[in-house]
């Protein structure tokens, strides 16, 4: 664990007061944030189901610890996803997922070996709350998978607060990308919740419906989305080489 590791519950990150206690009965989060970096454990109480959405080696302490107390409440992991192979943090998923005996998944493109489920297409895992969404949404890079559980959409570096994540690594496909997000949008609600996958003010969420008034890049056409994106460069992640050599393995 870093110092930089903190632990945040819902009513701590969402920004239009958006209600999900009452929205959505029985629905919860938490977010781990270190740096920029977000990890979400998604919960649903009256079934007593988890998901763990994009895990880091460097909070591997308190996931570890959240893992535990849950499985001790009688909690079950249904999975634990990487959204994509990151560049930017190191995964701790596949040991994450042996803790929590559950399967990791990630898109068949992924390069990792530690995979225990590896998606060709889009999926949906069966369970007592509400099916598990994942789809391919290739973009940002070509293993690209966001998650829909419940009220929660994991945005990842897909879709962040307000914007959407680069495409200027190796991988990246900004008409790719603008195709990923026209599949988020048929199948959000406006009462679900985004979680990005990043955010530098502190871990932000917000509902479904305040995510398609601020963010342009849910509004823009094809051309312009493209264009805009793919003359977007950025600085290098400053892990990168080993981030990529190390969830290569």
């Amino acid at each position: 664990m870093t110092i930089a590791t903190v632990t945040k519950k819902f009513d701590e990150i969402v920004t239009d007061h958006f209600d999900l206690k009452s929205q959505w009965p029985g629905w919860d989060v938490e977010l781990v944030l270190n740096e920029d970096n977000c990890t979400y454990l998604l919960l649903n109480h009256d079934s007593r189901e988890a998901v763990w959405v994009d895990p880091m080696r460097e909070d591997w302490e308190v996931l570890q610890g959240r893992t535990q107390a849950f499985r001790q409440k009688g909690y079950r992991f249904l999975t634990v996803v990487d959204s994509h192979t990151h560049a930017d943090h190191i995964s701790c998923a596949a040991d994450l997922a042996k803790a929590a005996d559950c399967p990791r998944i990630m898109h068949e493109r992924a390069p990792s070996r530690r995979i225990d489920l590896r998606l060709s297409r889009d999926t949906i895992l069966s369970a007592a709350s509400a099916p598990v969404k994942l789809l391919c949404t290739p973009g940002h890079t070509p293993d690209s998978v966001t998650v829909l559980w419940g009220p929660f959409i994991l945005g990842a570096d897909t879709l962040l607060y307000g914007d959407t994540g680069r495409d200027d690594l190796p991988g990246g496909d900004p008409a790719a990308h603008y195709d990923s997000l026209q599949k988020i949008k048929a199948h959000a609600k406006p009462n679900m919740v985004l979680l990005p996958g990043h955010d530098g003010e502190g871990g932000r969420a917000s509902s479904w419906a305040t995510q398609l008034q601020i963010s342009p890049s849910l509004t823009q056409d094809h051309e312009n989305f493209v264009r805009e994106a793919g003359a977007y460069v950025g600085p290098s992640p400053k892990i990168l080489k080993e981030s990529l050599f190390e969830n290569f393995k």
